[in-house]
């Protein structure tokens, strides 16, 4: 799902950047030598493995990923190193409400890597909208049940995500952000609006999307994803043909198929989940996330 706001072309380093950039650099760089971009890191939505950041956490996540590296497919080799984030923000829209019912938020930052002839590809792989989805890594203190408020990696509740338990619909809340390693250039995030944009901007009341086009859009990416994992699960039927069965699913029956279509083809090829501890990551023995 794409966000609502107004979309421009690739970004200029604005008033103020060139001095953040500056900070991390052995020497003081020109607007030409360095390319900038924008990316939203993460929300306070459930997202596909039903989990979500608590929104406070988001301001504390803001502080932690200043200056942080970014990768390619969480690896730990430098040679994937290719941006770094100078500026971070959370975005708060008070008219959007997350299916939690509290006011949409996102975690926001500002990239940049320099004009090399080494870059050229990414550079345009970013502004052609191919490298587009992207993942955090980082360690929360706390993530809890949000029917019960039992921490998970304590002990086991009970509850399930995804279920319903007196209209309230059960997820993981992650809170009390720890540390920040690294954000990811990848495939298929957890979190669905994760990722480069080509603006950001906070949200006003006129900018709004009608309910409507929220509805269109969430079913469209809905199809895009049963008609991928179909693909992986059953590669012997065309994805576009996957994509017609669906197009005639209710919404509701649509998430059931993605999600257990998702379940099929991760025993095909294994898919990442969200929460996988930074084994290789020192000073983060149980409490590393990806996400």
């Amino acid at each position: 799902m794409q966000s609502g706001y107004v979309l421009k072309s690739a970004l200029k380093p604005e008033a103020g950047d060139l001095e953040q950039i500056n900070r991390f650099t052995r020497r003081p760089f020109t607007a030409e030598e360095v390319y900038t971009f924008k990316v939203v890191l993460c929300d306070n939505e459930v997202d596909r493995d039903g989990e979500r950041f608590a929104s406070q956490a988001l301001y504390g996540l803001a502080e932690l990923f200043l200056g942080k590296s970014g990768i390619f497919n969480h690896s730990m080799d430098a040679k994937t190193q290719s941006a770094r984030i100078y500026d971070t923000a959370v975005e708060l829209d008070q008219n959007r409400r997350t299916s939690c019912g509290e006011p949409y938020a996102r975690l926001v930052a500002k990239a940049y890597m320099p004009h090399t002839q080494g870059n050229e590809d990414l550079i345009l792989e970013i502004d052609s909208g191919i490298k587009k989805e992207v993942s955090v890594g980082c360690s929360m203190g706390s993530a809890v049940c949000s029917i019960c408020g039992t921490d998970r990696r304590e002990k086991d509740c009970g509850h399930q995500n995804g279920q319903n338990y007196q209209g309230q619909i059960c997820c993981t809340v992650l809170g009390d952000p720890q540390d920040a390693y690294e954000w990811s250039f990848v495939a298929v995030p957890a979190q669905r609006e994760a990722g480069v944009t080509k603006s950001c901007r906070t949200c006003t009341s006129s900018e709004q999307p009608e309910e409507a086009e929220w509805g269109r859009r969430w079913k469209n990416l809905l199809l895009g994803e049963t008609a991928k994992y179909f693909a992986v699960a059953c590669p012997g039927v065309p994805a576009e043909a996957a994509r017609k069965m669906a197009e005639c699913l209710a919404p509701e029956e649509l998430e059931q198929v993605e999600k257990s279509l998702k379940k099929a083809a991760g025993r095909v090829v294994p898919l990442q989940p969200q929460l996988v501890p930074e084994r290789d990551v020192a000073d983060a023995a149980d409490d590393g996330f990806r996400i």
